[in-house]
């Protein structure tokens, strides 16, 4: 029998001072009476802790808790890029957005929760705990998007987010159950054992086509898509950007953790690979197209949103053990392995994400709208805002020498050496279609007049926080080796992903 080492429960460590803290500030701003403001400082020191034990944590890969969850460089990775994403949310939430209406320091709280959902996720190494941890994420969203609550706009959004949300997660259970009823397993590694060495059951394969239906919502791939781009309306900033980069690499990690490390055998990636191939070019096609008759700025990057999530699927089908090689391998693509263009993708995109939407939640303050025609002159009003949208944009379109394009790169890499030309071919497509509608933005900042010349001042900490993403955006894209930490971890987690089946199975 495997024996659980009580050393491995400290790998739980994040999730547990987490979700306490989350608790106590809960409780500590009902009846003490505290200020959004001093909630959100103990929540950004609570989440610098919680990164720095974080950082201290081995890579090795390790099942624990009675295999239920699993710790390795894939983990530890969106450990730390799920608090990174949490600061940033909170520290906008308090910080930069207009106030939301009603709201206390629940609104700094919630996020939290998310983020111990999302960490939870990371480490999944069960179908149940994994429902566990995404129903968290998810009804922690429900209320973030809907808490505006006397906004008709985030009240539509909450309501298509929670119908979509809850159809999604009644696709995911009963995928699930069609797998533990053919398997009698919820257990990754433990299915993995029972499928290696039998015909792949027809069951099975509906239960994958099920689950994979409920992960396609989580990322925004189109047929899924549909609420993406009303709910990025109609949340408030930072509860959009929290949706664009957290909600999608939850979902993305779920989907490595699925289609890589649980069905990556030939009779089950004839399955799930035209699929998602379909997806990806569905989502790259929609997404980029979609995007460029839309005016309002923030439906506009939700539809982006839908384009992005097709070009990781590129990357994650690239990351399939069970493809051959095609051409000779192109110089530099040694590091350029399917799981390491997803997460060098994913810290690109947070960059230029969070960026932008900073600016937005900045100029919702003090502009009429968030249409394009608004930011007329904006270049001559706000230098810095203009620079930090307009290179946000610029990075988001794959244009050197920025972070975007190097991910991009990275992308079109994996698509060339795994034989996969079709989806190179729309990959570029994509990539070529989407510089129109990033760029009239960009026109509207630098070469239209000001419809009015107010200059518009931000405060100090504000322009730091956009200095340093700024400076994060160009030396990333300059100094690609600089992501070599996230390239080490995605192939230790690439490398390790059945060795704890192999281990339980000695045992």
């Amino acid at each position: 029998m495997y024996t659980i080492p009580t050393d491995y429960l400290s790998y739980f460590a994040p999730e547990v001072l987490l979700t306490v803290w989350a608790m106590v500030l809960l409780l500590a701003e009902a009846f003490l009476s505290l200020s959004p403001r001093a909630v959100a400082a103990a929540a950004l020191g609570s989440i610098l802790f919680i990164a720095i034990i974080t950082c201290f944590f081995d890579s090795t890969s390790t099942v624990f808790w009675g295999g239920l969850c699993k710790w390795d460089g894939m983990a530890k990775f969106f450990h730390l890029f799920f608090l990174a994403v949490a600061a940033l949310v909170i520290w906008m939430g308090d910080e930069v957005q207009a106030p939301v209406p009603h709201g206390g320091g629940e609104f700094v709280i919630l996020p939290l929760f998310t983020t111990a959902g999302l960490m939870l996720l990371a480490s999944a190494n069960d179908f149940i705990l994994l429902f566990i941890a995404l129903e968290l994420v998810t009804i922690s969203f429900y209320i973030l998007v809907a808490y505006q609550r006397r906004s008709l706009v985030a009240l539509e959004a909450g309501v298509k987010y929670l119908i979509l949300g809850g159809l999604s997660s009644a696709f995911l259970v009963m995928g699930v159950a069609y797998i533990f009823g053919l398997t009698g397993y919820t257990r990754f590694d433990l299915i993995w054992l029972h499928l290696w060495h039998q015909p792949f059951p027809p069951g099975v394969a509906f239960g994958l086509l099920l689950v994979l239906t409920g992960i396609g919502f989580k990322v925004a791939m189109v047929p899924f898509h549909s609420w993406a781009p009303d709910v990025y309306e109609g949340a408030p900033n930072s509860i959009t950007a929290f949706l664009s980069v957290g909600s999608k690499a939850g979902g993305l990690i779920i989907l490595m953790r699925v289609v890589l490390g649980l069905f990556d055998k030939p009779a089950a990636a004839a399955i799930w690979i035209p699929v998602l191939t379909v997806g990806a070019i569905a989502s790259l096609l929609l997404g980029n197209l979609a995007a460029i008759p839309q005016r309002n700025l923030k439906r506009m990057l939700g539809y982006s949103s839908i384009g992005h999530t097709g070009f990781i699927l590129v990357a994650v089908i690239g990351a399939s053990a069970t493809l051959g090689a095609g051409k000779p391998e192109v110089p530099g693509s040694d590091i350029a392995t399917g799981q390491v263009a997803v997460t060098v993708y994913l810290v690109s995109y947070l960059l230029a994400t969070f960026t932008a939407f900073i600016v937005l939640a900045v100029l919702d303050r003090r502009l009429p709208g968030l249409e394009i025609h608004h930011l007329a002159g904006l270049s001559q009003r706000a230098p810095l805002l203009a620079a930090a949208f307009a290179l946000s944009l610029i990075s988001l379109a794959g244009v050197p020498p920025l972070s975007g394009f190097i991910a991009k790169f990275y992308v079109v890499i994996v698509a060339w050496n795994r034989g996969l030309y079709c989806l190179l071919f729309f990959t570029i497509f994509a990539a070529v279609a989407a510089f129109y509608y990033y760029l009239g933005p960009i026109k509207a900042m630098y070469w239209s007049e000001p419809l009015d010349e107010t200059p518009i001042r931000i405060n100090r900490t504000t322009s730091g926080v956009l200095i340093v993403l700024i400076v994060l955006l160009i030396g990333t894209g300059f100094w690609a080796q600089s992501m070599a930490p996230l390239i080490n971890g995605a192939t230790l987690a690439q490398t390790a992903n059945h060795a704890a089946p192999v281990a339980i199975a000695q045992h």
